[in-house]
């Protein structure tokens, strides 16, 4: 599944949210959150989460939207990457923004079209914040920031796990597109003194069951290629919210890895490094099917716990 796919959701107030997603939150004020791509399928979630936790939302989405019955919830319009002013309009009296909005991947699209979109979208809804003097955002970037699932290369990685600090080398649009959204963060952050940007490094959103069965029909693709990792719709939600509202506990522009603990695999994570990427390196312990991501770091920072396992 991508980010922008739609997801058929039952109607608000039917989700009965464990103790765990009803804690998560800090609770110290409500905000107003922007939420572009609000209709993808982290979009909702995101919309859904920050509605069961108290704060208003503003769902901006490229075409106009009937009411969702969502609470505290207001339907905006907007095209992120085509369209900068209707972009500030649509941030307009907001605290936050989770910025969603992006063509999820580079298959059967031109080069060119994935590539622009995907970076003015990236500008336009960080210069918006800047102009508008908002100065919490969470931004969906991608492991594929690294190179990854769409190069046009053969996949080398120097060691696992992949942390923040791995060195990128993007051979694709999509790639290269997320990598570009990182480097205008950290431009903007000082562009803007006081602002806080998380780049949050999602992997395929997805329960575990759907993406293991893409791996099992196209495994060199889907699995081989993307390291056999996943991460929940629920948990990723949460860590686009906590990215705003934890924002205090980081500085600047921060790059977060935002993966399941686990692969979709029974074989230990070792012996898969070991018979596809012979070359890396293994750091620490990769006995069990231990992800071949870190998380280490959301979790220190921003408090975030990946506890769904299916």
């Amino acid at each position: 599944m991508n980010p922008d796919e739609p997801l058929l959701l039952k109607p608000a107030g039917a989700y009965n949210y464990t103790t765990h997603i009803r804690s998560f939150s800090t609770r110290s004020s409500a905000m107003k959150i922007a939420i572009t791509g609000a209709r993808g399928t982290v979009g909702q979630k995101v919309v859904q989460i920050c509605a069961q936790e108290g704060h208003e939302t503003v769902q901006v989405n490229r075409t106009d939207q009937e009411y969702d019955g969502t609470p505290k919830s207001e339907m905006r319009t907007a095209d992120a990457a085509s369209d900068y002013d209707a972009t500030l309009k649509a941030f307009k009296d907001c605290d936050a923004v989770i910025h969603l909005a992006a063509i999820p991947n580079p298959v059967g699209k031109p080069d060119w079209q994935v590539h622009q979109n995907n970076v003015q979208s990236a500008f336009n809804g960080f210069r918006a914040c800047g102009e508008l003097g908002i100065k919490k955002i969470c931004y969906a970037s991608s492991v594929n920031a690294i190179g990854l699932a769409y190069a046009n290369q053969p996949l080398k990685f120097d060691y696992f796990p992949i942390d923040e600090e791995y060195p990128v080398n993007p051979t694709d649009s999509y790639a290269l597109a997320k990598q570009e959204a990182e480097t205008q963060a950290k431009a903007f952050v000082n562009w803007f003194p006081g602002t806080k940007i998380a780049m949050m490094r999602i992997h395929e959103v997805a329960p575990k069951d759907d993406v293991l069965q893409e791996h099992k029909e196209d495994w060199e693709n889907a699995a081989v290629k993307q390291l056999w990792s996943w991460v929940h719709p629920d948990a990723t939600a949460r860590a686009c919210l906590l990215a705003v509202t934890k924002s205090d506990n980081f500085e600047g522009c921060e790059i977060f890895n935002v993966v399941a603990p686990t692969t979709t695999q029974k074989t230990p994570s070792e012996q898969l490094a070991k018979k596809y990427y012979p070359d890396a390196k293994i750091k620490g312990d990769m006995s069990t099917s231990v992800s071949f991501w870190t998380y280490d770091k959301i979790e220190r920072v921003l408090g975030w716990k990946h506890t769904e396992e299916e």
